[in-house]
């Protein structure tokens, strides 16, 4: 994954951040309020727990390997979120770039070595 710095510069993303599994905020960016912020990570973390489950039940019911589950979008209006580990990105549908966003949060880490 590219640095949230970095993720800031692609078009149409609002704010990003990164959450710990207890749901606190460990950094953010971006045009989004503190207590927004706080919220969407807490959010962000029960959301990833319930489709972890899900993705089992998935991969169960269709013979496919969604699990373990890695990553999962929302969208709703002009705005969708894009989450991968514990990493949150929140775009403005119109302008982002969906496919580059993806690229960024799967790719390897901002130091540049890929994920084994």
């Amino acid at each position: 994954m590219i640095g949230l710095d970095r993720l800031m510069k692609r078009s149409g993303v609002i704010a990003a951040g990164q959450f710990t599994d207890d749901g606190k905020v460990a950094r953010a960016v971006g045009d989004l309020a503190p207590e927004k912020m706080e919220k969407l990570a807490q959010l962000c973390a029960k959301t990833h727990a319930s489709m972890s489950q899900n993705a089992k039940a998935v991969g169960d019911a269709t013979g496919f390997g969604f699990h373990p589950m890695e990553g999962w979008a929302l969208t709703g209006g002009n705005v969708a979120l894009l989450v991968v580990g514990n990493t949150g990105v929140l775009v403005d549908s119109i302008k982002a770039d969906f496919s580059q966003i993806w690229v960024d949060l799967y790719g390897p880490p901002a130091a540049g070595k890929a994920v084994p």
